[in-house]
């Protein structure tokens, strides 16, 4: 059969069925039903026992960009200078580290901004309730890296016709990168014939104690040693920090170690002005002499309390009234 016949054929067959559809012909014909309720659909979730592990994507990394190899210039021939030619400045060259020969003391780089290079504390003296005296502690740095500490007590009104004299104390040396470094210092009690003198040999590390122009002993030199006035203003380079601290010091008549204790903070009030110190107790056995220090914690921890206390329980008090600083 040819195309045509075909497509006739089809239609025909067609036209029949939706006569007979039309006529009832055809059997009834049924759709599920889809409004009714249908059977729940149950799902579990299972966590399993153990986390699975992802492993994170590592970026690749970068290429790195190939460097061309640096082309070596050859040098230009030197030409000589002739006399009558000038020649061209050099460069400024920095200056080299000081060299240091063995024993000496090794020269601070601090700022001269951090500690004055002058100074004058102002004291009166308590002996009990009543003052007794004035006191006048005197620091000055020069400038070839040199300390001069000066201490003068001196007994006012009456006391004055009891106690002749002053008790003067000094102590110099060097302001080095560990703080104060002394090379001499001498207590004088009344008059030159009541003098001791302590003088320190960094090269063999050896104390001379003197006592009125005379050798009385040799002592070995500890590192850091002090004497009894630079001790005091060494915390100006090394403040104390908590707990127990220990020290070797010198009284022009012997060498000892002293042992403080750091009791915290107090706040220290006299006459108009307020300070926020620093309170060390010397640790000692009964019977002992006893010194107690209060630090000015907002001037470079410089002391202005200082309480000393006898074998008898009898304690003398020096306490600030001023403190006059200038940078020089």
């Amino acid at each position: 059969m040819n195309r045509t016949v075909k497509t006739l054929i089809l239609a025909l067959l067609v036209s029949l069925f939706l006569h007979l559809l039309l006529l009832g012909a055809l059997p009834k014909m049924t759709f599920p039903d889809f409004t009714g309720n249908t059977a729940s659909i149950q799902a579990e979730i299972v966590i399993p026992k153990k986390p699975v592990a992802f492993k994170p994507l590592v970026p690749p990394k970068p290429k790195r960009k190939s460097v061309p190899e640096p082309v070596i210039q050859p040098e230009p021939e030197k030409k000589a200078i002739a006399a009558s030619e000038p020649q061209a400045a050099s460069e400024p060259q920095p200056a080299s580290e000081p060299v240091v020969a063995a024993g000496e003391p090794v020269p601070s780089t601090r700022k001269g901004t951090e500690v004055p290079s002058h100074a004058k504390l102002t004291f009166r003296i308590f002996r009990g309730n009543a003052n007794v005296g004035m006191g006048t502690q005197t620091w000055d740095i020069m400038d070839d890296g040199r300390y001069v500490i000066t201490s003068k007590v001196e007994a006012i009104g009456i006391f004055s016709l009891f106690v002749k004299g002053s008790l003067t104390q000094v102590s110099e040396g060097h302001v080095t990168e560990e703080g104060l470094r002394p090379d001499l210092y001498t207590i004088t009690r009344g008059s030159m014939q009541n003098q001791q003198s302590a003088y320190f040999d960094w090269k063999k590390m050896k104390l001379d104690l003197v006592s009125n122009g005379v050798l009385t002993r040799e002592v070995d030199l500890f590192p850091m040693t002090q004497d009894q006035l630079s001790f005091l203003y060494q915390f100006a380079y090394t403040p104390p920090k908590s707990g127990i601290f220990s020290f070797h010091a010198t009284d022009g008549r012997k060498l000892d170690i002293y042992d403080y204790q750091i009791m915290g903070e107090e706040t220290l009030t006299t006459g108009m002005r307020k300070y926020r110190t620093l309170h060390l107790v010397k640790l000692h056995q009964e019977g002992v002499e006893g010194t107690e220090i209060w630090l000015d914690m907002g001037h470079y921890y410089w002391p202005v309390q200082v309480v000393i206390t006898d074998k008898n329980g009898d304690s003398v008090k020096q306490i600030i009234t001023s403190i006059e600083e200038d940078q020089g």
